[in-house]
């Protein structure tokens, strides 16, 4: 298969870009997939370091340094569709992706979403347009992966104003390399706190827990953002942006990493990073976390204060290697990658044959349960 695969403009497509969930699913879909054997097409920020068949500037380092200044990649940078920076990645990805036109089945995939949306609009007549692993308010494409059920029907109504879903849309889950995270069965003394630090994310409620247990927290992140978080604990650690290596150590080593996110999560990455690593996860009851962190299995999920303390209080019941187990059942990259393939061959035939035809073979999107 053909992919030609929009990064986001704000950042070098890299492994260590580990702040921004969208770069690590273009990084991780380019890699696997030219792995196994596609062809793979990428576009994005000329500081890019990604296995793939061919790579395109799309950004001129210029322009880049005009509108975000002396600001670096380690810090969260303001995602604006509408500056200089995401003109130029969307014209020149246009040009450059109908010069490497390969044949009418060639996919054009947004991972972005909204901020590929001008891109794609001009391509869409000539390409197979894939928004994959929807994410947040978006959904112009007309083939949409989402990575939980909860982010599909979240989205139903904006998309389709008679409540009616489309066959053509599918769930994958995110896919992870096992090797990328260390498992660590005996945890340390330490809650960890991973991601945007925004109150939207729950800040406070991590706080708090901290406090109330007299246990030590760790709030990984970007520092830049103005987050209304009470730094009233002396138990509370501020750490800006880690590398890569440095956020598996401390994944690993977490007695549990705290999700209290007070809106609804399309799946919640570091919950299943965290699986990997052996760590449960105490998390809020909405969204994809509701769907993927098995309440009493996996971690815990919570409506109050008092929930969130009482399971933390209960972590050690909860087993590091079911945690671990599970997300290789669920979560492999190659898993993910089948499915993903499945998934375009269905597109491709839909096209050509509809959907209305009944043949000799089928392969199912939808997977069996697993763990």
């Amino acid at each position: 298969m053909i992919f030609h695969v929009l990064s986001i403009p704000v950042y070098p497509t890299k492994k260590e870009i580990t702040l921004c969930a969208f770069t690590q699913k273009v990084y991780k879909f380019c890699d696997s997939m030219t792995r196994r054997g596609h062809t793979v097409f990428h576009y994005g920020h000329p500081e890019s370091k990604v296995n793939c068949t061919q790579h395109f500037d799309v950004v001129s380092l210029d322009v880049y340094e005009e509108v975000y200044k002396n600001q670096k990649w380690q810090t969260f940078l303001p995602q604006n569709t509408n500056n200089k920076v995401h003109d130029e990645f969307n014209r020149n990805a246009s040009q450059f992706i109908r010069k490497n036109k390969q044949s009418n089945k060639d996919f054009v995939l947004a991972f972005w979403g909204v901020g590929h949306e001008d891109c794609c609009l001009e391509l869409r007549d000539d390409f197979i347009v894939v928004e994959p692993s929807v994410g947040y308010d978006s959904g112009f494409a007309p083939f949409k992966v989402f990575e939980s059920y909860s982010q599909l029907h979240k989205m139903q109504f904006p998309f389709y104003r008679s409540n009616l879903p489309s066959f053509t849309d599918a769930v994958i889950p995110p896919g992870f390399y096992q090797q990328d995270f260390q498992y660590n069965q005996e945890k340390e003394n330490y809650i960890l706190f991973l991601g945007r630090m925004v109150e939207a994310k729950g800040i406070n409620i991590a706080q708090e827990l901290s406090k109330a247990h007299r246990i030590p927290i760790k709030f990984v992140g970007p520092q830049n953002l103005n987050n209304g978080l009470k730094k009233d604990n002396d138990l509370a650690e501020y750490i800006d942006t880690v590398s890569y290596k440095e956020r598996k150590t401390l994944l690993s080593n977490a007695k549990a990493l705290i999700m209290p996110s007070l809106f609804s999560e399309p799946c919640g990455w570091s919950m299943i990073e965290a699986f990997f690593s052996g760590t449960p996860v105490i998390s809020t009851d909405w969204g994809g976390l509701s769907e993927y962190n098995k309440h009493g299995l996996t971690g815990f999920r919570c409506r109050s204060l008092n929930e969130f303390y009482h399971a933390l209080g209960s972590i050690d019941d909860i087993s590091p290697q079911y945690c671990r187990d599970y997300a290789k059942a669920n979560f492999s990259i190659d898993l993910v990658c089948e499915m993903y393939e499945n998934y375009f061959a269905f597109v491709q035939e839909s096209i050509s044959d509809g959907l209305g035809v009944i043949k000799a073979n089928c392969k199912f999107l939808v997977q069996p349960d697993r763990l």
